[in-house]
């Protein structure tokens, strides 16, 4: 085999290597849409982790500014929708949205299908603005 033809052969390995690269990628990305956590209705959506656990799914939600008096978490299918008002509203002058006031929290968090989101719990950290959300899982 020439030498040429071996070239010609990394180069095309190179290249399938490469692509297959940028094809898992894609997909990895691509489950991951992009979009803002704000609205120009003057909703802005909050930080949240979901964490699996052996028994229950716990959903840490932070919640900077917000009146925890007004928070309302309702579980429904496999979602659990959260809004919670902010104690005042806030602009920011710097930000290209600078029209917008946001006033309230707004999130549907969606959860697998073996959660029961009708028996969850919820714990509030008022001194850090921190919520967490406690839904077990269905026994089988």
């Amino acid at each position: 085999m020439s030498s040429r033809r071996i070239r010609d052969m990394l180069r095309e390995f190179e290249r399938e290597i490469e692509e297959t690269i940028e094809e898992i990628l894609d997909n990895i990305m691509g489950t991951y849409e992009a979009k803002p956590l704000w609205s120009k209705d003057g909703t802005l959506e909050p930080l949240v982790s979901v964490v699996e656990k052996e028994d229950k799914y716990v959903i840490t939600i932070d919640l900077p500014l917000a009146n925890l008096e007004t928070l309302s978490i309702t579980g429904k299918y496999n979602y659990i929708e959260l809004r919670c008002k902010l104690k005042q509203s806030v602009k920011l002058s710097d930000w290209p949205m600078s029209r917008t006031e946001f006033r309230e929290y707004r999130k549907t968090i969606t959860l697998p299908n073996d959660a029961d989101v009708a028996k969850f719990e919820i714990r509030k950290h008022v001194e850090y603005s921190i919520i967490e959300i406690i839904v077990p899982k269905k026994k089988t």
